[in-house]
C-alpha cells in the first residue's frame, strides 16, 4: 500500500480525448464530512489545475517503485508543452469518469467535493520564505485545497 503523503504519485483529470497528469507528493488519506477523502494540493499555474478545475472528478495513481523515473518528466514538465504520456511509455486506463494508468499498482478515484485558493497570509514564515520565488512554476501563487470523496479505492 502507498505511503500517501511521502510516495510521489501522479494526479489525473479530464476525458479520454483531453487529460493531463502531474507528480503529486503532497496529500493525505482521511475523512471530513462524513466521508473518506483524499486531500490533495496544486499551485494554479499548473497545467493539470485547468483540468481538476474543469472536472468533477480526478484520480491519484501510486506506481512501483521501478516507475519512479517517470516523476522527472510528469513532475518538471508541462503538458502544455509535450507528450508527457508518450515521453514515459506509461498507459492511460480510462474510468467511467477519469483516468489513471495501467501500470499504477493503487489508486483513489475521487469525486471533488471541495477546492479552494489557501489565503497566503495564514501560512508560516518559514513556508513563505523557502517557497517565494515567483519565476518558478512550483512558488508563485498559493496551493488550492483540494479534497475528493474516495469513490473508488484499488489495489492491484
Amino acid at each position: 500500500m502507498a505511503n500517501v503523503g511521502k510516495d510521489l504519485a501522479l494526479i489525473s483529470a479530464g476525458s479520454p480525448q483531453n487529460f493531463n497528469a502531474m507528480t503529486i507528493m503532497y496529500g493525505a488519506v482521511g475523512m471530513i464530512w462524513s466521508k473518506n477523502a483524499y486531500f490533495s494540493f496544486i499551485k494554479p499555474e499548473r497545467y493539470t489545475f485547468d483540468f481538476i478545475q474543469a472536472n468533477d472528478f480526478f484520480t491519484v495513481s501510486y506506481f512501483p517503485k521501478e516507475f519512479n523515473k517517470i516523476h522527472k518528466i510528469f513532475g518538471f514538465k508541462s503538458g502544455r508543452d509535450m507528450d508527457k504520456i508518450a515521453a514515459t511509455g506509461i498507459t492511460p486506463e480510462f474510468l467511467d469518469n477519469a483516468i489513471t494508468f495501467k501500470e499504477a499498482n493503487e489508486f483513489f478515484l475521487c469525486k471533488k467535493i471541495y477546492f479552494k485558493q489557501m489565503d497566503k497570509n495564514f501560512e508560516p514564515a518559514d513556508v513563505v520564505a523557502k517557497y517565494s520565488d515567483p519565476k518558478d512554476i512550483i512558488f508563485g501563487e498559493s496551493h488550492y485545497a483540494l479534497i475528493g470523496e474516495i469513490e473508488q479505492h484499488v489495489i492491484r
